[in-house]
């Protein structure tokens, strides 16, 4: 019966499977990285010792990749001495099958149909617990080549099913260099669901940086998504980091705008609507994250308030395409309400007691820019 081997990183197929953390940091910058996943991500149930339960259909004796230290695999990539029911194995090969890519020049109907069989067979993989998890664990340690997708699809299924087995290896991808961008992305992702304390301590120093990113990080934007998606599994709020990314000038801009975007899912924040408030008035040139910040906040402002607050920002804006935004904002979305010289919310045109008229867009913007703003006929 072959021995049981920890899990190998898919960075170090072509080398021998490593026994000791000495070995491995005898090697290469990234056979040291495998190395250390060797020996520090144990799938459970693969700690070396004999499990009584190898694969079906291997003969005694050592075959020339056994003899090489690499452990003999099924077609889909899981060690054959792996501790994994055949059914578990089964599943995990459909569903590398189905994640392939699809002949290019199918019609659409077939690539709808391929993207509907995916959620669904995913969701069921997952579903089906522990053993599956571990199986699609042992198949990615061999997925080097495998596109994107089948990737993607083994570290949701591995993290989500085998929460536990997979924690060590998700938080090794996330912050070690080397393997995929993508795949420390989705590693990260699925980290932030399943292990939201560990998601927050790796994640915390990148968001909250004070200087320039240097190192090779998954992109920031992602990380505020999986901060959300750790706050709502461990039942905190993810408005004070929010805030925080949206108005730091040293987050990547994309960054800044999913947080000003997602700060309007989360009402009754006063230090979210504070942060929304900086970014609209914020001089760095970024407009896109000005405009979410206004949009953002018109969804959580009583209208008056958030109508108040564009006309103050109307009054002193000097970029003119911003200011265009903001009056288009005003009429579309404050039912045509402005300030009058008083202060008072009046609807266009309307006369005011005193004899003082409403404002109206074109008090706001030159004759030459109230065409392009859409403003009032009168």
């Amino acid at each position: 019966m072959p021995t049981p081997h920890p899990l190998q990183s898919p960075l170090d197929r072509s080398s021998c499977a490593l026994s000791t953390a000495e070995r491995a940091l005898s090697h290469t910058a990234a056979t040291r990285m495998a190395g250390t996943l060797a020996v520090m991500l144990l799938i459970a149930g693969c700690d070396g010792s004999p499990s009584g339960e190898g694969a079906p259909g291997v003969e005694g004796g050592a075959s020339s990749a056994q003899q090489d230290g690499q452990p003999e695999r099924d077609e889909f990539g899981i060690p054959l001495d792996a501790p994994v029911t055949p059914e578990a194995r089964r599943e995990i090969g459909l569903l590398i099958k189905q994640f392939r890519p699809l002949d290019p020049t199918l019609t659409s109907d077939h690539h709808d149909r391929w993207l509907a069989d995916q959620r669904q067979r995913i969701d069921r993989v997952i579903a089906m617990g522990e053993d599956v998890g571990n199986a699609a664990l042992h198949a990615y340690t061999d997925a080097a080549e495998e596109p994107y997708l089948v990737r993607r699809a083994l570290i949701w299924t591995g993290g989500m099913a085998a929460p536990e087995s997979a924690r060590e290896l998700l938080h090794n991808l996330f912050i070690t260099y080397g393997h995929p961008i993508e795949d420390r992305t989705e590693a990260a992702l699925v980290l932030a669901r399943t292990s939201p304390r560990l998601f927050f301590s790796d994640a915390r120093p990148i968001l909250e940086r004070t200087r320039v990113k240097r190192q090779t990080l998954p992109d920031d934007e992602f990380l505020v998504d999986g901060w959300i998606a750790a706050c709502e599994a461990a039942d905190e709020s993810p408005v004070p980091m929010l805030a925080q990314v949206a108005t730091n000038l040293l987050i990547e801009p994309t960054a800044r705008w999913r947080a000003a975007k997602r700060l309007r899912e989360f009402a009754n924040e006063p230090i979210g609507q504070r942060a929304l408030e900086s970014c609209l008035i914020e001089s760095s040139g970024d407009g896109y994250l000005r405009r979410m910040a206004a949009q953002s906040l018109r969804e959580l402002l009583p209208r008056e308030t958030a109508c108040r607050l564009f006309e103050e920002v109307i009054r002193s804006e000097s970029d003119l395409n911003f200011r265009r935004f903001l009056v288009d904002l005003v009429r579309r979305n404050c039912n045509g309400l402005l300030l009058d010289e008083e202060g008072l919310l009046r609807e266009f045109g309307e006369p005011d007691p005193n004899g003082l008229e409403t404002l109206r867009p074109e008090d706001l913007l030159p004759p030459e820019e109230l065409g392009a703003a859409g403003g009032s006929d009168r």
